[in-house]
């Protein structure tokens, strides 16, 4: 039983393979990291999370600055500081500095679900593009770069970098007018 199934695919393979070499197949490869990084999506959604969170960023920075400003006048006014004195500063200056650990940790958190939503928003149009690019083109099969070898003249990334392009002028000039 288990030599017929071998067999049988085996078969399978053979009347596949002589299928393709009788039909031209057109092949194509995608290197989607580098469209991931150089999409004008990938680039306006980066400014959408830095003007989203500048402000948390900044109020953060701020509180640091004080932080720091509040151990400096600690150190400077140590000697002079009665018992009590230094233990009200020290209380305060651990205060804020797990106030400024927590925000930065909120900051990041959310940062980072932002992120991976703009991420998967543009894994989908990347997606889309190469999907496009392929009926377009009539490509049979369409691969994502990472496999062990693929010859230059496969590579189809700069395709569908200038259909992303494409995309963005075309969403972002409908969303001006």
């Amino acid at each position: 039983m288990h030599k017929r199934l071998i067999a049988f695919v085996g078969v399978l393979f053979w009347v596949f393979a002589n299928q393709v070499q009788a039909q031209s197949v057109k092949l194509g490869v995608v290197n989607v990291g580098m469209l991931l990084e150089k999409a004008p999506q990938a680039q306006a959604a980066g400014k959408s999370l830095e003007q989203e969170f500048g402000p948390q960023q900044a109020e953060l920075k701020r509180m640091a600055e004080k932080l720091e400003q509040m151990q400096k006048e600690y150190q400077k006014n140590q000697l002079i500081l009665s018992e009590s004195q230094k233990a009200a500063s020290e209380r305060e200056i651990t205060m804020m500095t797990r106030d400024i650990q927590r925000k930065r940790n909120d900051i990041q958190e959310l940062v980072n679900i932002r992120r991976n939503e703009e991420l998967a928003s543009l894994q989908n149009e990347v997606n889309k593009a190469i999907r496009e690019i392929g009926k377009q083109q009539a490509y049979d099969l369409i691969l994502y770069e990472g496999i062990a070898y693929t010859n230059n003249r496969l590579d189809i990334t700069e395709e569908v970098l200038k259909y992303l392009e494409k995309e963005y002028r075309s969403k972002r000039d409908n969303f001006n007018q």
